[in-house]
């Protein structure tokens, strides 16, 4: 058996939306391969679950307002126990690139948040950022960039 929703998440990740063909037209012949490679039905659900939250909020007109906003960002205490220091390190690092927006982030930390996992470790929550960027039509020029940043699991400073 696989271990977590990031576990389905990067299997659709390397499997589908990389070559971009042989994907199954269908939500249930596509769960039904899940489940041949190893997933349990509930981690396959959640996945989905968080694909389908995910493109909601890339859609969503309120998330347009963070856009202008010029407020700092401060972490609840939620957040600073579910996401490691280096995971926050790394978000902040990021967005003081240019690499990702105030909306990206904000909607990275909500994708991390709904993930049902104690802690979330610097190459998980990489997986995660690399996910949401994927799924923005604003990022999908770099998918490259993407692509190492989801395969990367060294840990330190981005290149």
């Amino acid at each position: 058996m696989k271990e977590n929703v990031i576990d389905v998440l990067m299997f659709l990740f390397d499997n589908y939306f990389i070559y971009e063909e042989g994907m199954p037209e269908d939500e249930m012949t596509l769960a039904c391969e899940l489940e041949e490679a190893g997933f349990d039905v509930k981690e396959i659900s959640q996945a989905f679950d968080w694909l389908g939250e995910l493109a909601e909020l890339q859609h969503s007109q309120q998330a347009v307002a963070l856009l202008h906003s010029q407020a700092i960002r401060v972490f609840t205490a939620a957040e600073s126990r579910k996401l490691e220091v280096p995971c926050l390190s790394y978000l902040l690092q990021l967005e003081e690139m240019g690499l990702i927006d105030v909306l990206a982030r904000e909607v990275i930390i909500e994708r991390a948040m709904a993930i049902q996992a104690p802690q979330i470790n610097l190459p998980a929550f990489k997986r995660i950022v690399g996910l949401v960027m994927m799924n923005s039509p604003q990022y999908q020029d770099n998918f490259a960039f993407i692509e190492a940043l989801i395969c990367d699991e060294v840990e330190g400073v981005i290149h």
